[in-house]
């Protein structure tokens, strides 16, 4: 029987670690520790080199190319950014550039190819005599991520599902197992993969810390614990989410008539629940859910009660489309108003979940006749303050944060207007005196080039990226320690986790947020965005 391409590979490389026996045997079994500095009695030394236990050995990465970008916004956190942040984390660690390989490809095919041509290469050189350089793959595997989960940028973490009948994912899973099984240390960057245990998996971002972190800054902003259920602060969320296309390639008649659809259904209700929105919700509503419970925190639109839970995310669910419009008009219609409105619905602060969403109600707000910047919320900072501590000319001091603006309705139970004392308000001073058009509070993520201008204007107050410099520093770290004692060295972002039943070590960073008042430090200094780019 004539073999496939996949097939001839596949024996080419099975015959290549029969070869190598004896050097896996040698090196504790072939396992993970077989990856160590020193090498095997029958590799040969090659001349003209420094002992193996001076030289940290060879790294290869494989990511993914940059994902689409809608509407010319530019989220930080690409591959094409981290990839040469992470080269030159690993030149800090002594290694030179001619032993990293980097490799990049549009699809899991394509990836999956260029993984196993890079064994095929190595362990031929093995075979050949040449030296047996310890090695580590870092490896990013090629995901098909939605339009939805672009907005938030390249890195969000999911699980490459397992199909046997893909020759991709089949190729890709028998490559890892080579690998490890030719004593190369592997290590796997935002996207594990089914059947693989390896030696380090890099968490990057995920739906429920990006959801938490920014309801965290919110409740923080507008100091949620000083509210009252007579005057609570009012807090709409905007959770992006891909409308469900309600056609099928496979009546509920192919799939076993009733029994088949119930099984389809509930598969399908399953994987809502583990969808990006879902689990950007629960997130959420974790930090928020006891403020909308007790009445502190109210939900303009109505969409949210009281006795709402996390299972309720796709009440404020809607689909953003390609530009900013479908945010502009759910906003517009959450907020029961029009451009051509006298009066303005009160609302205090607005999670848009991401960038391109904020976007969206920047535009609308503006339009629909809201005034003012998020640095109202905060009467200590100014405009002129912020662009000073931009460009370095002073020091940003944060204050206290005051309470949103009151309704001029929201009275005390003996019918007086609140004492602004009893909260943390928006001063008098600060709240429009003819409605309630004071700008709220907004909260993004993906800190988009585009957007950054609208955080030292005020009118987006927050947005949030990975920490790619201190990953890179992490990844290097952990690579090297691979190569030279077969091991992942300790550091306080790696953990041991379990995962069925295996232990898994993991290494994660806090998410980082960035508004006005740290925006030079976490995007300036760093070299991420250049001055020009904020503005300045």
């Amino acid at each position: 029987m004539k073999k496939t391409g996949f097939a001839r590979r596949l024996s080419s490389l099975l015959a290549l670690l029969a070869g190598l026996a004896m050097v896996a045997s040698a090196a504790a079994c072939g396992g993970p520790a077989s990856g160590s500095g020193q090498q095997s009695p029958s590799a040969p030394q090659s001349q003209g080199t420094t002992a193996a236990a001076d030289v940290p050995g060879r790294v290869a990465i494989f990511t993914p190319s940059d994902g689409i970008t809608l509407s010319q916004h530019t989220p930080i956190n690409k591959w094409a950014a981290l990839v040469p942040e992470l080269k030159s984390a690993l030149a800090k660690e002594h290694l030179s550039d001619k032993h990293i390989d980097t490799y990049t490809s549009g699809n899991l095919e394509d990836q999956s190819k260029e993984l196993q041509d890079y064994l095929v290469n190595r362990l031929s050189e093995r075979k050949a005599g040449k030296a047996s350089e310890p090695t580590t793959l870092v490896v990013a595997p090629m995901t098909s991520p939605d339009s939805i989960t672009r907005q938030y940028g390249d890195y969000i973490s999911k699980s490459l599902v397992a199909d046997s009948k893909d020759k991709a994912r089949a190729r890709m899973v028998s490559s890892l197992r080579l690998a490890s099984g030719a004593g190369m240390h592997v290590v796997l960057l935002a996207n594990q993969v089914p059947g693989i245990q390896p030696d380090l998996f890099v968490q990057l971002s995920d739906a429920r810390a990006i959801g938490q972190m920014q309801a965290d800054k919110l409740a923080s902003k507008l100091e949620l614990d000083k509210a009252s259920k007579d005057n609570p602060c009012r807090i709409e969320i905007l959770l992006p989410n891909r409308t469900t296309d309600a056609s099928s390639d496979e009546s509920p008649a192919d799939k076993g008539g009733e029994a088949g659809q119930a099984e389809q259904n509930q598969q399908e209700d399953q994987d809502e629940q583990h969808s990006f929105p879902a689990q950007a919700f629960a997130g959420i509503w974790q930090v928020l859910g006891p403020y909308f419970k007790d009445g502190r925190a109210v939900s303009p639109s109505g969409l949210l009660k009281a006795d709402s839970t996390e299972k309720d995310w796709q009440a404020i669910a809607f689909d953003p489309g390609k530009d900013a419009s479908a945010t502009g008009k759910e906003l517009a219609t959450r907020l029961a108003m029009n451009d051509g409105a006298k009066t303005h619905t009160e609302v205090d602060g607005i999670l848009a979940m991401n960038d391109f969403i904020v976007s969206g109600v920047v535009s609308e707000l503006g339009d629909l006749g809201y005034r003012g910047s998020s640095a109202d919320v905060n009467p200590e900072i100014s405009i002129s303050g912020i662009v000073g501590s931009m460009v370095g000319r002073q020091d940003l001091h944060r204050k206290r944060v005051p309470k949103p603006a009151q309704s001029p309705t929201a009275q005390n139970p003996t019918g007086s207007q609140a004492d602004p004392s009893q909260g943390t308000g928006r001063t008098q001073d600060s709240t429009p005196s003819d409605d309630h058009a004071a700008w709220p509070i907004i909260s993004g993520y993906g800190a988009y080039v585009d957007n950054i201008p609208q955080i030292v204007d005020g009118r987006q107050w927050m947005t949030g990226l990975e920490d790619r410099l201190g990953l890179a520093a992490d990844i290097a770290k952990a690579c090297v320690g691979l190569n030279s004692q077969g091991k992942v060295p300790a550091m306080d972002t790696i953990q041991t986790v379990n995962q069925d039943g295996k232990q898994l070590r993991r290494l994660s960073r806090p998410l980082v947020a960035v508004s006005a008042s740290n925006l030079k430090a976490a995007l300036i200094d760093t070299g991420y965005i250049k001055p020009a780019d904020a503005g300045l």
